[in-house]
């Protein structure tokens, strides 16, 4: 029974690391097919100064604070669909235009209030609300809206 804890706990941390790329490997094949072709058909893309995701729970107690994804992030936007992707940190966010909404706010950091556009829809099988700002916003937004995300 001595040996049960130090054997565990590696076995834990192993299964958390397989638990989330497997997790990653499953979002990435069931977005194979949009993000093709958003791929095939890119209108606009930009990379992105800063991008959060809502938290909705977990261990963390992250219901209703604003994750940042770390890394360098991209915005791709296609003919009907976009995508934002962190690949450092593991995410890829993939929207039709249709099914999603965007809203322009105002939202303050730590020292100054910035411009974002918030998107709000389904990816990877569900509801998710990510914040998005760059330098110049304004195209951005013109080409989230030619997809044909509703403006909220």
């Amino acid at each position: 029974m001595k040996w049960l804890p130090p054997l565990l706990i590696p076995l834990l941390i192993a299964g958390g690391w397989v638990y989330m790329f497997r997790r990653r490997s499953s979002e990435r094949s069931a977005n194979a097919p949009l993000r093709g072709e958003i791929q095939a058909g890119v209108r606009f893309q930009t990379i992105l100064d800063r991008a959060s995701v809502l938290g909705t729970g977990g261990f963390a107690g992250t219901r209703g604070y604003w994750i940042p994804l770390r890394g360098p992030k991209r915005l791709t936007v296609g003919t009907d669909a976009f995508m934002v992707s962190a690949p450092l940190a593991l995410r890829e966010f993939v929207f039709t235009g249709r099914e999603s909404s965007i809203a322009f706010t105002q939202m303050p950091s730590r020292l100054v209030t910035r411009d974002w556009i918030v998107i709000t829809g389904q990816a990877g099988g569900r509801q998710v609300q990510l914040a998005i700002t760059q330098a110049n916003l304004q195209d951005a937004w013109q080409a989230l809206a030619a997809t044909g995300a509703a403006l909220a």
